[in-house]
């Protein structure tokens, strides 16, 4: 067992101390003497104080004692210090798309993960959840997730779950288990990764295979247009994949289309919307500029993302294809179209369902950076969050002193009681 505040069991060591001090100091009754000249003392009792060697009081003085140790114990804020030498496990396990094998990633984890409470994993894609060592083979039968996963996020859900597990554990490793593409880093990653005080390993995933093919383009894109530059290498005449381009509202035949394996985007880039400096990400890219924001007529799965989290665009699958609708007008003038990350971005939301984009692998330098220049666990002291912590033992030892406090009140108003009616009855 250790104390989070040890200096509050000295205070109340020195306070305990001036309390047997002061019961050292008696108060009592000066002796009578019969002097002729006594009628003229005024009719009330004298008390003098004097130091004695024994202190008065023994059970009252006891019980003050008690009192103060036991606050101050509780102040010190005791905890019961884990086994020396546990380490627990924190692992962070993609369930995003680009895993290839799935099997493959949950044997991996079990590889770390023990059956009791010194386990945590963080499955994530492009959010994380924290789970128990028990869920595992609940997660081993959940199908993998669509979308790219999201490593800062998962980073960040681990250091909140750290500081609960290293209460049991004098160290806590950290495991990623992911393919570890380059859309699944972002900029908050390497700040995310900072947090965790100690090294993290890497358990890289294959990843799958690259399905993407050739697609095109049906509706007026001409070269002026702000989506032109990004569409101009995405023209295949002979492609089967495609993609129908619309500006106005969806239209029947836009359904018929999109139900026969066609993919129905609308989107208005030259919506009359006053622009405004906005963030936009789709796919793990992500842009500022001058954009303006359209309503979205559709209610479906968001594929973009404004700044503040609000959907930018949004798909719904209808048949065995789907209706797209992106709510981003472009300005008229500028150099934005001519941007590699805005021309990715707008390749990402054109492209027809069912194809994914081409998903590089993160280089080494990001992988090494990610498992940082240590290979020592994190210690638990530097994962944990005392500042505020109180243990039941705590609170235990404060329900303890409070009814020593109402036990010596008790006492002290019966002493005085009895010392009132004994000098009541010294009085002549």
């Amino acid at each position: 067992m250790t104390f989070l505040a040890p200096w509050a069991i000295g205070i109340a060591a020195l306070a305990a101390l001036g309390t047997v001090l002061l019961h050292l100091v008696a108060q009592q009754s000066p002796a009578a003497y019969l002097l002729p000249t006594a009628r003229f003392i005024p009719d009330r009792r004298t008390l003098v104080s004097r130091v004695t060697t024994r202190p008065r009081d023994l059970l009252l003085l006891l019980l003050r004692v008690l009192v103060l140790l036991a606050a101050g114990a509780a102040f010190a804020r005791p905890i019961f210090a884990p086994r020396r030498g546990a380490t627990a496990h924190v692992v962070l396990l993609d369930r995003s798309e680009l895993v290839a094998d799935a099997g493959d990633a949950i044997a991996r984890v079990r590889r770390f993960v023990q059956a009791d409470a010194s386990s945590i994993i963080v499955a994530f894609d492009t959010t994380a959840t924290v789970l128990g060592a028990a869920n595992l083979d609940s997660l081993s039968r959940a199908p993998l997730t669509r979308g790219v996963g999201s490593v800062s996020a998962a980073l960040v859900a681990a250091r909140r779950a750290g500081a609960g597990i290293a209460r049991r554990a004098d160290s806590v490793q950290l495991v990623l288990v992911s393919p570890i593409a380059a859309s699944e880093l972002d900029s908050a990653t390497a700040t995310a990764r900072r947090t965790w005080p100690g090294a993290l390993r890497v358990e890289r995933l294959a990843s799958r295979a690259d399905s993407a093919v050739a697609w095109r383009v049906e509706g007026s894109v001409g070269v002026d247009d702000p989506l032109g530059p990004a569409l101009a290498r995405q023209q295949h005449p002979s492609a089967r994949a495609r993609t129908r381009l619309i500006r106005a509202p969806f239209s029947g035949a836009d359904s018929i289309f999109a139900r026969d394996g066609g993919t129905v985007v609308r989107w208005d880039s030259a919506a009359s919307v006053r622009p405004t400096a906005s963030g936009l990400s789709a796919n793990g890219e992500v842009i500022v500029a001058s954009l303006g924001r359209a309503e979205l007529s559709l209610s479906g799965r968001a594929i973009a993302y404004w700044a503040d989290g609000q959907p930018a665009a949004v798909e719904v699958a209808l048949g065995t294809g789907c209706l797209r609708e992106v709510g981003v007008a472009l300005p008229a003038g500028g150099d934005l179209p001519l941007h590699p990350p805005f021309q990715r971005i707008v390749r990402t939301l054109l492209t027809p369902c069912g194809i994914r984009e081409v998903q590089r692998p993160a280089d080494s330098a990001s992988v090494a950076q990610l498992s940082g220049a240590t290979s020592a666990s994190a210690v638990a002291k530097d994962l944990r969050d005392d500042s505020g912590a109180w243990s039941s033992l705590s609170r235990w030892l404060l329900a303890f002193a409070l009814v020593l406090a109402i036990a010596e009140l008790l006492m002290r108003l019966l002493s005085s009681r009895a010392k009132s009616k004994d000098l009541h009855l010294e009085t002549p």
